[in-house]
């Protein structure tokens, strides 16, 4: 147990794991709460999906850039400044839904906005743990962080089922608004931090050389293309989730809050798997196999529509999807040299604005042709090109 929480011995990190816990706590309750109150107001899945995407675009058009604040600025500084960004987001969609004045289309805009900060926000964590703790610590504290965002979803999942089904979108984007000013006020402890002098001011100039070291680095490039191809394919349905959860099985918002829920104690379990996992062939046997693992799961929730069973299948998904996403972090940061941490971190979150884009074509799917034949065709494309993905690349089979 000793090696699995080392990361925690260090005071800084521990700052660090909680105030990314609380904020990722309230983002993941407004995506969920975002999808419910966008099915409600429309009735479409594509709807829906719209709004979901709109998390798409901004995160696309700034995430290389949030890498380079990451950077350039000290770590502390852009958490503080971009929490203060969601903050005044949640508070005012909880004052229009109070209002009456909420539409689908301020929902879309909203998540136009949490991408452009999330674009800023993730880089400048996901850098700051190489600060933190020494070197031989980081994958452990990659874990780790990505376990505490699992498990906040075990809570924030059930909570949003519960309070939208007692206290409607209002109540939820209200409790969203409270964790929100908790996370800001937990960051103004962060420690600081030394910035890289060598980080220039002309940000075009930095694109490119960013562009240019990622061209180099094939280790972090294959691991970049196989992740987005992951998140266009197979994440959206975790996005999708709720809306596929009521349109599958015709459950109640606390159901689907269940479900929510036993998708995150997935995560966590994926967290526990990986966390003592040092270099070597299993960690490429863990990035692949959770890979085929997501599909599968994917397929079996398609194929077998029953509730209770779903619960098993979800258990599965949130398990490989925190396996595959943990291990594509650390293998990132570990392959990266420390210059250029927060830039190709930049790069990942790309994964993040392929979730949403893939969420679209999944709503209209399941607006034109039903829940089941999409979970099932999306399983077996995944399958697919996964499999020419692997026999393509050399580099993706020589990672440890």
């Amino acid at each position: 147990m000793v090696s699995f929480f080392s990361s925690f011995r260090f005071a800084g990190y521990r700052n660090l794991w909680i105030t990314t816990v609380a904020v990722i706590g309230g983002v993941q309750m407004s995506m969920a709460g975002r999808a419910l109150l966008a099915d409600d107001l429309t009735n479409s899945a594509f709807f829906a999906g719209i709004v979901v995407m709109g998390f798409a675009p901004t995160l696309l058009l700034f995430s290389v850039v949030g890498g380079i604040v990451g950077d350039k600025f000290q770590n502390r500084r852009v958490i503080q400044s971009i929490q203060s960004g969601f903050l005044f987001l949640s508070s005012i969609t909880t004052l229009l839904i109070y209002t009456g004045l909420i539409n689908w289309q301020f929902l879309f805009i909203s998540s136009l906005i949490q991408g452009a900060l999330f674009s800023f926000q993730l880089p400048a964590r996901q850098s700051f743990i190489p600060k933190l703790v020494p070197a031989e610590t980081v994958g452990n504290g990659v874990a780790l962080l990505a376990g505490g965002m699992s498990l906040v979803a075990v809570f924030s999942g059930a909570g949003v089922g519960f309070v939208y089904g007692r206290f409607g979108p209002g109540g939820v984007f209200l409790v969203i608004t409270i964790v929100q000013l908790i996370a800001f006020l937990l960051s103004l402890k962060l420690p600081k931090t030394e910035v890289d002098s060598n980080v220039s001011s002309d940000y075009v100039s930095e694109i490119k050389n960013s562009y240019a070291y990622l061209k180099g680095n094939k280790a972090v490039l294959v691991i970049l293309l196989s992740s987005m191809l992951i998140s266009l394919m197979a994440m959206p349905i975790r996005l999708q989730l709720p809306i596929i959860a009521r349109r599958l099985y015709g459950i109640s918002p606390e159901e689907i809050g269940i479900m929510l829920t036993v998708t995150a104690v997935g995560a966590v379990i994926g967290t526990i798997i990986i966390s003592p996992i040092k270099k070597g062939v299993i960690r490429l046997a863990l990035f692949l196999g959770s890979a085929f693992g997501l599909a599968i799961s994917i397929l079996l929730m398609g194929a077998l529509p029953i509730y209770f069973v779903g619960l098993i299948f979800v258990l599965f998904l949130g398990a490989f999807e925190q396996i595959r996403m943990a291990m594509s972090n650390v293998l990132t940061i570990e392959y990266t040299d420390q210059k250029f941490r927060a830039r190709m971190m930049g790069f990942y979150m790309l994964n993040f604005a392929f979730i949403p884009l893939g969420a679209l074509p999944i709503g209209f799917s399941i607006d034109e042709f039903g829940v089941t034949p999409t979970l099932i065709i999306d399983a077996i494309l995944l399958i697919i090109a996964l499999v020419i993905f692997m026999i393509l690349s050399k580099s993706i089979r020589n990672l440890r």
